[in-house]
């Protein structure tokens, strides 16, 4: 089972903690072509990797954990097989770093692509709909790759990735509204999530295994001057049912724009639509659960907004 993204809410602490002063001397010591270093600048962090600007221009990327380290060796590979997509930028490798005994990972560094986290861009449910286009072509382009395809690019199917099994998810979303009750985060009505649990248990998901980003949420989506530009953090990318990227669509986008998707995108099944809207309330607990640890308001907020848009009736 992946312990990232928003798969094991339990185990998002670093085993190694990063700073700008340690960043500029390892980048000093292993890329000479990027002295000098005239600025290094903390850009975030999420479950896998701690994040860093050099120079304003490269991003660098580095494991916190040694979890993370295997999947961002297989993002390496897939980042520079995949091909370029219509409506989006990816990350495009410049550098990858070795491990040495001043830092006991490796790491990766790619041109940065200007903007911000979807959730720290202040859009108002207009300006998201407006963006509905750029995510679906990017999802129609991506999904049409099939298994075969992605495995010849370099996807290692994640066979013992859990998200597309109902009571796997319940359990972890009962687990994370324990969290979060004990902590008086939010007030949940108990009956409607209940409610929710009984849909979700009747669901039955269909459809060929695809390529998947596996991760895509407000914090993958790169927004510039109001624009979805960019998708980010792959290391999480796998083979699998395209459910776990069509929550997305439910936990950032208003759903007066989600018949605009289908007329792009294509059609989706009615239980894996139903699952999507599933994967993005448990995701979004999560993420609630993970900004309130991490002290991100901004993310708090996005997250209780969002379990609000998929069910007002959800918190009292």
């Amino acid at each position: 089972m992946k312990d990232t993204g928003t798969q094991f809410i339990e185990e998002w602490h670093a085993d190694i903690e990063i700073s700008e002063d340690f960043v500029k001397k390892l980048l000093q010591e292993q890329f000479a072509e990027l002295n000098p270093i005239t600025s290094i600048q903390y850009l975030g962090e999420g479950w896998d990797n701690k994040v860093f600007l050099a120079n304003k221009k490269t991003v660098f990327r580095f494991p916190r954990r040694k979890l993370s380290v295997e999947l961002q060796k297989q993002e390496n590979i897939i980042l520079k097989n995949l091909p370029d997509f219509s409506s989006v930028r990816i990350p495009r490798l410049q550098f990858i770093g070795q491990a040495t005994a001043l830092y006991p990972y490796p790491f990766q560094g790619y041109e940065v692509i200007p903007g911000v986290p979807a959730y720290q861009a202040n859009l108002s449910m207009e300006e998201r709909s407006a963006n509905i286009t750029a995510l679906a072509l990017f999802l129609k382009q991506l999904h049409a790759i099939n298994s075969t395809q992605a495995q010849a690019i370099g996807v290692v199917p994640q066979s013992t990735d859990n998200l597309s099994n109902v009571e796997q998810v319940i359990s972890r979303l009962e687990r994370c509204i324990a969290k979060i009750s004990t902590r008086g985060l939010c007030h949940i009505n108990y009956d409607c999530l209940k409610q929710e649990i009984a849909v979700a248990k009747r669901l039955v998901l269909s459809g060929e295994p695809c390529l998947v980003h596996g991760d895509l949420d407000g914090r993958q989506l790169i927004f510039n001057d109001k624009k979805l530009i960019g998708i980010i953090d792959w290391g999480d990318v796998d083979i699998s049912t395209r459910v776990l990227d069509l929550e997305v669509v439910w936990s950032f986008y208003p759903s007066s724009c989600h018949a605009k998707f289908f007329e792009i995108y294509g059609e989706v099944e009615h239980g894996m639509w139903s699952y999507a809207r599933f994967l993005a309330l448990y995701t979004s607990f999560s993420l609630l659960l993970y900004g309130a640890d991490i002290q991100d308001a901004k993310l708090v907020t996005e997250a209780t907004h969002s379990i609000i848009r998929i069910n007002a009736n959800l918190l009292m």
